[in-house]
């Protein structure tokens, strides 16, 4: 089930995908707690206020549709085009892993850490899908990286990694855009990750999330790339060093995860360079494409 923050009309809605098809997600909420609590809502607009509230699940959200097609709504409810995507959520925070494919530690001539290697994107450089990556002139070489996100749904401070999954919400894809030479420079001189990950628009992220409990575990995922429709990248989750668990594990025993907090787990093998007029599109299986421009800035 693959839920879509939407601005439909000058207003933004939920949407759920159905067959191809997009699903008035706002209104359906609405008619159903009318119908089957017999209780007036404030619609809900954001994924964020789903998961808040407790009500981002597949159980709940399945209701809400059976619900609308028990009373013929299906058709009514159906968004007939015009809409725009937006960036699913807006973190709190973004925690990023490097190094986390076996396959392309190799790649980088590294060794296999004994830790999850982590570093901080900001909220402010998320952009939704479609929107321009923006390459700025100080920089040299700019990198595509394909990742799959982790939307967390639940408080976690010192979770185990059998109790972690009870703390996500779904996934989502991500394009952890680096800037490989500011990268490299601060690197050799002992210096943090951090503007280099961190230019404005350089978190790509969308086009939705898929809820967790569609996902069987453990979780597999296939995570791709493209450039100009060229396949650049092609992993599977497999390939981790670590697990989605024992990553929640980690970084909650160093401080706490909140709602709707985004954990994104490192790229496969195949990381390369974009410029100005390039096409990158982030795969995610089960989640769909992310695709956004570049242009120079």
């Amino acid at each position: 089930m693959n839920i879509f923050t939407l601005t439909n009309d000058g207003t933004d809605i939920l949407g759920l995908e159905r067959g191809g098809r997009m699903l008035d997600l706002t209104r359906s909420l609405s008619f159903y707690e009318l119908t089957v609590n017999n209780t007036t809502i404030e619609p809900f607009r954001y994924i964020e206020e789903l998961i808040l509230d407790g009500r981002f699940t597949l159980g709940y959200l399945g209701e809400v549709v059976s619900c609308v097609d028990r009373y013929g709504l299906d058709q009514e409810f159906i968004l007939s085009g015009g809409y725009t995507v937006n960036a699913p959520v807006y973190p709190g925070k973004i925690i990023a892993l490097g190094n986390n494919y076996h396959e392309h530690i190799r790649e980088m001539n590294q060794r296999v850490p004994e830790k999850p290697v982590l570093f901080g994107k900001w909220p402010s450089v998320v952009i939704g899908p479609d929107e321009p990556i923006i390459k700025p002139a100080s920089v040299e070489r700019l990198d595509y990286e394909a990742e799959l996100a982790v939307v967390i749904g639940s408080k976690a401070r010192k979770v185990t990694a059998s109790d972690a999954m009870g703390h996500v919400a779904g996934y989502t894809c991500l394009n952890d855009v680096t800037a490989r030479d500011v990268q490299k420079r601060d690197i050799a001189q002992s210096l943090p990750w951090m503007p280099s990950k961190n230019y404005d628009t350089f978190a790509p992220m969308g086009p939705c999330v898929l809820l967790k409990d569609a996902v069987p575990e453990p979780v597999e995922i296939d995570v791709q790339s493209r450039v100009n429709g060229e396949l650049r990248q092609n992993g599977n989750t497999r390939d981790f060093i670590f697990d989605i668990p024992a990553i929640i594990e980690y970084i909650s025993h160093i401080f706490t995860l909140e709602p709707c907090d985004i954990i994104t787990t490192g790229t496969p093998v195949g990381v390369g360079s974009i410029e100005p007029g390039d096409v990158v599109e982030i795969t995610c299986g089960g989640i769909g494409t992310l695709s956004n421009p570049v242009i120079g800035g």
